[in-house]
This record gives structure tokens, C-alpha cells and sequence, in this order.
């Protein structure tokens, strides 16, 4: 993880989404982005649209120059926790097109769930997930201020293509975890003709060190990878993300619905 984006919804303070990107940027000793958008117009009221559509430019204008103010003391913070170089960017437009524009340069996006933002809302960070085209280390409010994961790291394990995506997008934070625990559950055969992913050779090549905690086929997956992560004192856990096209939207898998919905810890997700 050599450059690190995030999705600031403030710029007075720092909400958690944030903090943990910096401190993870500086874990890994790599550059990490902030970008804020201010708020978009909400829907207007029938009567004296002119007056408010030009207060209402106003108050843009104004958050804009104030949210841009914010840059020097969120990269003197961020470089000083250690991160190789930090920056705050101020853009207009709709959230999810910028961040998967800014995401051509970045290797992660960090985002938050669990906060007032509608971008943090379950549907709203759900969105992010399935299409901007990153990698997304989802931050729910309930983890506070965690820091990097440094300690352990707990895989949810069953073979597909989107679990083995994860695996290898945590490579760099499970080579620096004390532990790393695969949650092993149901397998989902490879598919006839490909190669099939040996994950106990992968890890040895990597030098990851990994031990194996068995879930139950009978256990609802999502209430059972969390309680799973828990008992192992995971301070991350990294699972696949799963979606369905359904006519002009994105729809998410129960599993990855699950996990944003109630996870209190940071969760690295691909889809």
C-alpha cells in the first residue's frame, strides 16, 4: 500500500475514517490522500428559488475556501505521524465519480460507516464499496480511534475470487501483523480449468505466518465471522465483497450487508 485515499466528510476536526488513514499511511510509510466534497444542493423550495439558489452559492463558496484552509494543518498532522507525504484535496461533484477518479492513482480507499454523512450511511458506504473500484478499508464510528492493525488481523476464508482479491490487497498488513487468523467456512470449489489458489503455499511465499479457526456450516456466516473476530481480538478483518447488478443499482450480498451493518471493527473489503 504505497498511496492511501480517504473520504473526508469534516474539515473542522477529524472523524475516524480519517485518523485511521493517516495513522495507517504512516504504519506503511505511504502517502495518503484526504478529499472532501462539500455538500451538493439540496431540493428546492417553490417559492423565491433565486434568492435561495444565490445564498444558497454563497454558502458553497464559503465552505469551499474554508474546507481548502484546512489543508496545512492536515498535512503538517499526517506527516508528522509518519506518513511520506500527505495532502487535502477539495473537489466538487458527485462523491462516488471522484473518488473512483482519484482511485486510478490510489492503491486503497478508507471510508467511514455508521456517521450522519449519508456517504456513511449502510447504502451509501455500500455504494463506494461495489463501484469505485478500489479496495476499501471501511471504518465504523464504534472503532473510535483505532490505529493500524498491528497485532491481528482475522481473514473470512471460503475460496472465491473476491476473498482471494482481499487477501492479497492485505498483504502488506498481514506481513506486519503479529497474527493473522483465517476464518475458514464453507469452500467454494474453483471453477473447472483455472488454477487453483493454494493459500497455505501463498502465505509461505509471503512470509505471513497463519493459523486456522474452523466456522461452523450451520452458523449464519455474517453474526458468525464477527463473533469469530472478536473472540480472536481482531483489530481488522478482511473479508470479500459481494454485489449483484439489479437494474440501474448496486445491491449487496447478506454477508457484506451484514458486516457494514454491524461490525464495531475496521474492515478491509473488496469487491
Amino acid at each position: 500500500m504505497h498511496d492511501i485515499l480517504v473520504h473526508a466528510v469534516r474539515y473542522r476536526d477529524r472523524d475516524p475514517a480519517v485518523t485511521y488513514a493517516a495513522h495507517l499511511a504512516a504504519s506503511q510509510r505511504a502517502t495518503v490522500t484526504a478529499l472532501y466534497v462539500p455538500p451538493a444542493m439540496p431540493a428546492l423550495p417553490d417559492y423565491d428559488v433565486t434568492s435561495v439558489v444565490a445564498a444558497y452559492a454563497e454558502w458553497i463558496q464559503h465552505e469551499g475556501l474554508a474546507a481548502r484552509e484546512a489543508a496545512p494543518a492536515f498535512e503538517a498532522w499526517a506527516t508528522s505521524l509518519g506518513a511520506s507525504h500527505a495532502r487535502w484535496e477539495v473537489a466538487d461533484g458527485d462523491v462516488s465519480v471522484l473518488l473512483r477518479h482519484a482511485g486510478h492513482w490510489h492503491d486503497v480507499l478508507v471510508l467511514g460507516v455508521g456517521g450522519q454523512d449519508s456517504w456513511q450511511s449502510e447504502a451509501g458506504a455500500a455504494q463506494l464499496v461495489l463501484t469505485t473500484g478500489l479496495p476499501c478499508i471501511v471504518v465504523p464510528q464504534a472503532a473510535g480511534g483505532r490505529e493500524a492493525p498491528n497485532e491481528c488481523i482475522a481473514v473470512a476464508w471460503n475460496g472465491s475470487i473476491e476473498a482471494i482479491g482481499a487477501l492479497h490487497t492485505a498483504l502488506p498488513l498481514l506481513q506486519a501483523a503479529q497474527r493473522v487468523v483465517i476464518l475458514s467456512g464453507t469452500q467454494r470449489p474453483a471453477a473447472a480449468g483455472l488454477m487453483r489458489f493454494d493459500l497455505d503455499a501463498w502465505a509461505e511465499q509471503h512470509g505471513v505466518g497463519i493459523e486456522y479457526l474452523m466456522l461452523d456450516a450451520g452458523e449464519d456466516v455474517g453474526p458468525a465471522l464477527l463473533e469469530a473476530a472478536q473472540e480472536v481480538a481482531a483489530d481488522l478483518l478482511v473479508a470479500g465483497a459481494y454485489g449483484r447488478p439489479r437494474l440501474a443499482e448496486w445491491v449487496l450480498g447478506g454477508v457484506t450487508r451484514h458486516l457494514l451493518r454491524h461490525s464495531t471493527l475496521p474492515m478491509l473489503l473488496r469487491h
